[in-house]
């Protein structure tokens, strides 16, 4: 867990920059550290719109046992795609999802 907890903290610093709506930040922020929880390792969070920020992209590989969680955790989003990563064979799945307002 110390693990989350660094994650946390730096999710939010990294989130709090920008000018969004503070209740939709904290919704995405736990929809993104739920994910965190289920065994998505996050690669990269940031945001998108104009002329404010509407919507997170969240980048990470998952597991297939992920996906058993996943049912439980996606109604926060809006869109997600899953992709291999690998070039012969595929070693894992990039999961990109969007949450938004």
């Amino acid at each position: 867990m110390p693990d989350l907890k660094g994650f946390e903290a730096a999710l939010m610093k990294r989130l709090n920059v920008i000018d969004m709506d503070k209740t939709f930040l904290k919704t995405a922020s736990s929809a993104i550290i739920n994910l965190k929880k289920q065994g998505l390792e996050v690669d990269r969070v940031y945001w998108k719109g104009t002329p404010r920020p509407d919507r997170f992209i969240i980048n990470g590989k998952v597991d297939p046992d992920f996906w058993g969680k996943f049912r439980d955790l996606g109604s926060n989003f809006r869109r997600f795609e899953v992709f291999p990563y690998g070039i012969l064979n595929p070693e894992g799945f990039y999961f990109k999802g969007t949450i938004a307002m």
